[in-house]
């Protein structure tokens, strides 16, 4: 059984797509959790029989509060995916969710990206994406985690209190537990609405997320970071 797992925020624009691109499928289970949506989230939630966990926003903790209804089901799954909300799945998302575990039952996976901007910038941001992945092993939140139930629940899945940086400290932990070899890419691009970069100006916004994510190397508080992020340009 594989649980897949999406935090929502009024995401009514972008859920369907996503959840046609996923379909209905007896052997997987879809998760919404929601931070107090008030728009029709819930409602196209229900219609693709998803199960609803609702509370607290923050991205940190929506994906732990789903984490944890996944785990505490009558029905363990194997493996957990978590999504966002804005993201669109290839047609053989399945089929080369099964080939990665078969071949790697105990690895930890992530989609190669693709932007919905095209030209220059389109592939600038592809290729920086694809460095940090392959030099780091550092995959978004925005490129799904396929990620084995079991090795979830030990490394104590995503932290509540992280607003910010969720993935990337997640991430950070996998990478002590299981090393470089430990995570990798599936055969399958995952496609992402960036269209909130793109209207704040797509190296504006690039320039001050890696500013953001050096400041958290170097300790900066999350919360400190979160403030920043949404501050206007």
């Amino acid at each position: 059984m594989l649980t897949i797992i999406i935090p929502t925020l009024n995401a009514e624009a972008s859920l369907p797509k996503l959840l046609t691109s996923i379909g209905l499928r007896d052997d997987v289970r879809l998760i919404v959790s929601d931070g107090g949506s008030t728009d029709k989230t819930l409602q196209i939630a229900l219609k693709a029989a998803a199960i609803i966990c609702s509370g607290v926003s923050g991205r940190g903790a929506q994906l732990a509060r789903g984490g944890d209804w996944a785990l505490a089901s009558d029905t363990q799954p194997s493996h957990l995916l978590f999504l966002h909300a804005d993201c669109v799945l290839p047609e053989n998302w399945f089929e080369s969710v099964q080939a990665f575990i078969k071949a790697a039952p105990r690895k930890t996976g992530y989609f190669h990206y693709k932007s919905c901007q095209t030209g220059l910038s389109g592939f600038i941001i592809k290729r920086w994406v694809d460095l940090r992945c392959w030099a780091w092993r550092l995959p978004y939140g925005d490129q799904g985690l396929l990620i084995p139930s079991d090795i979830y629940k030990e490394l104590g899945g995503y932290s509540p209190d992280y607003p910010l940086f969720e993935d990337v400290e997640f991430i950070d932990r996998i990478r002590v537990r299981a090393g470089r070899k430990g995570i990798g890419p599936l055969a399958a691009t995952l496609r992402t609405d960036i269209s909130d970069h793109l209207c704040q100006g797509v190296w504006t916004r690039g320039w001050r997320n890696y500013r953001l994510l050096r400041d958290y190397r170097k300790g900066v508080s999350v919360q400190t970071l979160y403030e920043r992020y949404h501050a206007k340009l």
